[in-house]
């Protein structure tokens, strides 16, 4: 008998240990299965040759609840696609997880996929802005650069508060606050019209402070983007395979610039979006707003059309890019198309190659 009890004790273990790995599974399954049976919010949006499908689980969240938002495009034989970059636009959610992948199609064109787990910052009306996606088309021979905005997913975020409960009891009223004495507020008066005069002298200091901090960071845009711009002429110009980081940092340069000195959402827009943007503005003049549609034209073509340039051209692009920070560095910006003894331009400092 003493050797048959541990033997029993051995098998009822085992025993347990097989009963656990069956009921494993099961858990595990629920949540995949739940999660199939809800209807995403979708949105498909097709711009030529590619389709992009936003899907969103679940369509109705609890304030908690992860999100899943998942970015599909489907690109035809021929199209090179560029992915949006990471958390571009979705700021306003915090980003749990990030996933993503790349398949072939039948047709022998490319599927690609972005998968975000995301937490919503608070209740009420929320939405996924739009995503933007910018391709090449070279099926037709010559390379065309294009771009595809999907759709705004519009959803509601409902509170983990239950409706109609009361959350605590009210509490019962304070006693009554007495009055001041009238010869007490008699006799200080003054000093009560002195501290609104301090009150309203200070207020008035701090506007004063925040305005000209706004002047102060204007007036530095432009000694920050020529310190940029002074490295990158340092760096040298570039080689074939450094050709399309050096135009990108170049138009950055520019793209910041506009957006401190102007109060233009230069670096998140496309050329095309910008150049509408800075057609509005009174800031910008007619000559200055074609010069920098030039300027930026010729950066995408060697980012998005391949296009390599010379050093004779690269070396001109970095002197529009200074000359346009010379010409508009004053509050006042100069009219290249009408100059008058007032309205010179600054002189321009040497570049070397």
């Amino acid at each position: 008998m003493a050797r048959l009890l541990p033997m029993a004790m051995a098998l009822a273990m085992l025993g347990a240990l097989a009963g656990c790995d069956q009921t494993a599974p099961t858990a595990t399954a629920e949540p995949d299965a739940a999660e199939a049976a809800v209807e995403p919010l979708t949105a498909e949006t097709r711009e030529g040759p590619v389709l992009a499908t936003v899907s969103l689980v679940p369509p109705a969240p609890r304030l908690g609840d992860p999100l899943t938002l998942i970015l599909t495009v489907e690109a035809e034989l021929g199209v090179d696609v560029e992915m949006p970059v990471f958390g571009d636009a979705l700021g306003r959610f915090q980003i749990v997880d990030y996933t993503p992948r790349q398949e072939a199609t039948a047709d022998g064109g490319r599927k690609q996929t972005q998968r975000y787990t995301l937490q919503s910052p608070m209740s009420g009306r929320q939405r996924i802005p739009q995503l933007r996606v910018e391709f090449v088309d070279e099926r037709h021979g010559a390379a065309e650069v294009r771009e595809l905005l999907t759709d705004e997913l519009s959803f509601s975020v409902a509170s983990v508060l239950p409706e109609g409960e009361v959350v605590d009891t009210l509490r019962p009223p304070r006693a009554v606050l007495q009055a001041l004495p009238g010869p007490w507020l008699t006799r200080y008066w003054p000093w009560f019209a002195a501290a609104v005069v301090v009150l309203a002298a200070g207020g008035g200091a701090i506007w004063a402070w925040l305005r000209r901090a706004e002047a102060r960071a204007r007036e530095t845009a432009y000694d920050r983007a020529l310190a940029r711009l002074d490295r990158l002429r340092r760096a040298g110009l570039p080689e074939a395979a450094a050709m399309d980081g050096w135009y990108v940092e170049l138009s950055d340069i520019v793209r910041r610039y506009i957006e401190a000195r102007f109060t233009l959402r230069a670096p998140e827009l496309t050329t095309e979006e910008f150049l509408l943007e800075a057609g509005r503005s009174a800031a910008l003049s007619p000559s200055h707003r074609q010069l920098l549609s030039d300027f930026l034209s010729r950066c995408d073509r060697v980012k998005f059309a391949r296009y390599s340039p010379g050093a004779e051209e690269s070396r001109d692009a970095l002197a529009v890019a200074e000359r346009f920070l010379q010409e508009t560095r004053d509050d006042v910006v100069l009219d290249a198309d009408a100059p008058g003894p007032d309205a010179a331009p600054r002189p321009q400092p040497a570049t070397s190659a």
